[in-house]
């Protein structure tokens, strides 16, 4: 019985903390003009969210490489996709908020 009352507390728990992790990545999304370039499936100026999931999921530590370049902006990875525009950097983000999108960015399918 108290395996079962722990487990539906933490399912409960993860239930309810997943809308706010996920309006939490929406509000960095949005807060720093990201879909101004990137879109979840459709190339824009930038390759979608699905296109940088597709290249980089499964590689070790893709996460944490992500979150580098959205702070520090990055150019040549996207050429045949960008035509050779650069993503800006995101100097005013912290790395765990840059993180939190690679780790969504990573998990589109």
């Amino acid at each position: 019985m108290k395996k079962t009352s722990l487990f539906l507390g933490l399912s409960s728990l993860l239930l309810l903390s997943a809308p706010s992790y996920a309006a939490s990545v929406n509000d960095l999304l949005n807060s720093n003009g990201c879909f101004a370039c990137h879109s979840v499936d459709t190339k824009m100026v930038g390759p979608s969210f699905k296109m940088v999931a597709d290249k980089y999921r499964g590689q070790k530590d893709a996460d944490m490489m992500l979150a580098k370049k959205i702070i520090a902006g990055g150019n040549g990875h996207w050429d045949d996709v960008t035509g050779g525009v650069m993503m800006p950097p995101h100097p005013g983000m912290s790395m765990e908020q840059a993180q939190s999108i690679a780790k969504w960015v990573l998990s589109t399918k």
